[in-house]
């Protein structure tokens, strides 16, 4: 199963929104973690040379003169110089296919690994807001189950890591029935990057999605993301809606 097959399975109404988005988001996830491999495509050449082959050669049959018939063409029909031009051609059209395919792999591997890099740019970072508390502050270990209940319910849907509509919606009224404190307690710690990353992982994969013809369900999900991250009290640069280019 490949996204192309989702896409397709989703098109024909196989699929129901709710599911083609979970066994897309799974299969992008297998991807990203290398549990499921992906390999170009073995186009075939465009030029069947066995037909080529068996078809007499026209130019080959001699003009008559008198009362004498044409001789019969031989058993092969190709010159030499032309089966080696069309092997050759056949080469060339199978090597760009093959270097098409090897480029757009190459592509999607480059943009789902981006937000992994971006993440290990910026740990050193976050390690000094943490381990460096700042003056008349306390770290995160010493506050209390009350205080950390931000961060709690954070990490409890990160673990779930569930993005669908009713999730998203869940998470937003718990953390609206949060206070102003724990839910600035929450901001504060690495949970919050956490977050911010995973969201930002979220909307790499949907963008993904519009060069599958996906343009309007793409942008619709990336507008959710967008609007979840800003109730929560994440801003982020990357964290944007972006049309197909």
């Amino acid at each position: 199963m490949n996204l192309r097959a989702l896409a397709r399975e989703y098109a024909d109404g196989i699929l129901g929104i709710q599911a083609y988005r979970k066994a897309r988001d799974e299969l992008i996830e297998s991807i990203l973690t290398g549990n499921t491999k992906v390999s170009a495509h073995d186009f075939q050449a465009p030029l069947n040379l066995q037909r080529i082959e068996a078809a007499p050669d026209v130019t080959s049959i001699q003009p008559r003169s008198d009362n004498k018939q044409a001789p019969n063409p031989g058993p092969s029909g190709i010159t030499t110089d032309t089966m080696k031009d069309q092997e050759h051609t056949s080469l060339i059209h199978r090597g760009i296919l093959i270097g098409f395919a090897v480029l757009i792999v190459l592509l999607v591997i480059t943009v789902a690994l981006y937000p992994f890099t971006r993440q290990k740019k910026s740990a050193p970072a976050d390690t000094s807001q943490t381990t460096v508390p700042a003056a008349g502050t306390q770290p995160d270990l010493p506050h209390s189950d009350t205080l950390n209940a931000g961060t709690n319910l954070i990490k409890q849907f990160l673990r779930q890591n569930d993005w669908t509509d009713e999730s998203l919606q869940q998470f937003t009224s718990a953390w609206r029935g949060l206070s102003t404190e724990e839910r600035d307690t929450g901001l504060s710690s690495s949970a919050r990057t956490e977050l911010a990353n995973a969201i930002y992982r979220k909307l790499q994969e949907e963008r993904i999605m519009l060069g599958l013809g996906e343009t309007q369900s793409s942008i619709d999900k990336q507008t959710i993301l967008v609007t979840f991250a800003q109730q929560v009290g994440i801003n982020d640069p990357r964290i944007i809606v972006k049309d197909a280019p």
